[in-house]
């Protein structure tokens, strides 16, 4: 009775545990921590706002053991433009390190309104050892209507904004 009792309970709180990232995805959205409201914003519109890109180093064991990929970073910019939050949405273990390293450095212009900001990042290494990003639409619903894009494939985002060339060109991070 015991153990049967103890797999029930292992059940339940597995079930709770993965059922925690869909609650993430319902219509009703929290304020950050800090109790700001949060804005979806069009990748467009957070290009024009970027003062400071910085792309990762391509990880020495992931280009040595081949491994390439993209890795989503879901970002909420402070309204004065730093990063005040993130989150890994997707992404090879080995190259995600690196990729939320950089993303932690990107600063932007500040924004009109008390809003974060949110937007998604893409950060692509490719098999020949560079590395890209784009910005892409949020995957969360915000405060103001936007929907966000529920259940994303990234491959077929069709909201996927790579770097103009308006913006100054993205540094690489000074460290791995």
């Amino acid at each position: 009775m015991k153990t049967r009792s103890a797999r029930l309970l292992i059940t339940i709180t597995t079930l709770a545990w993965g059922l925690s990232g869909v609650a993430q995805t319902s219509a009703e959205v929290p304020p950050q921590q800090d109790g700001r409201r949060i804005q979806n914003v069009q990748p467009e519109g957070m290009w024009t706002r970027v003062d400071k890109c910085v792309l990762p180093i391509y990880p020495a064991q992931a280009l040595l053991a081949r491994v390439s990929g993209t890795v989503s970073i879901g970002l909420c910019v402070s309204p004065q433009g730093g990063v005040a939050n993130y989150r890994l949405l997707a992404g090879h273990t080995m190259l995600a390190p690196a990729a939320l390293a950089a993303i932690k450095e990107w600063k932007f212009q500040p924004a009109e309104g008390p809003a974060c900001s949110r937007v998604r990042a893409l950060v692509t290494f490719k098999p020949d050892g560079t590395v890209a990003v784009a910005l892409a639409h949020a995957v969360l619903p915000d405060h103001f209507g936007d929907p966000g894009i529920p259940n994303f494939q990234p491959v077929n985002d069709t909201t996927i904004v790579a770097q103009p060339i308006s913006v100054p060109a993205c540094e690489t991070i000074s460290q791995p």
